[in-house]
């Protein structure tokens, strides 16, 4: 993989400083580290940490419109963006969340087919959040 360890160190920490996203550690360095692996190149992978940041501040402060989930994932939203913002780029990143008091919580983020189907890969996680309810974030 092309992206170093600190540059993962600092996307987990900027994409930790937004402000109303809730998401438990662990499936935000995963999921960071699998943003690598979907985007090797490092004017991608920064570009996809920019479009997330800008994708969960949007949703924290509700600014866009998602996708109600249903079936096994009934009560989550699913927002598609751009992992690197232009004209004709198609929307290959996902977030799954849902609306909480003081902002979202992020059930995961990705890329839709790297490395795996990502609602495939969401529906591993673990079912019940440990976040619900609480006030703190990743940080």
């Amino acid at each position: 993989m092309a992206i170093d360890k600190q540059l993962l160190r600092r996307a987990v920490e900027s994409l930790s400083d937004v402000e109303g996203v809730f998401m438990d550690p662990k499936s935000l360095v995963e999921d960071v580290f699998l943003l690598a692996y979907a985007f090797p190149e490092e004017a991608d992978f920064m570009a996809a940490c920019a479009s997330t940041a800008r994708a969960l501040d949007q949703l924290a402060r509700r600014t866009v419109t998602a996708s109600e989930l249903k079936y096994a994932f009934a009560g989550w939203k699913s927002y598609h963006y751009q992992h690197r913002v232009g004209q004709g780029v198609r929307a290959t990143c996902r977030i799954m969340f849902r609306e909480i008091d003081g902002g979202v919580e992020v059930k995961g983020f990705g890329h839709r087919r790297i490395p795996s189907d990502f609602y495939q890969r969401m529906s591993e996680v673990e079912a019940t959040s440990p976040l619900l309810g609480r006030t703190a974030r990743t940080t």
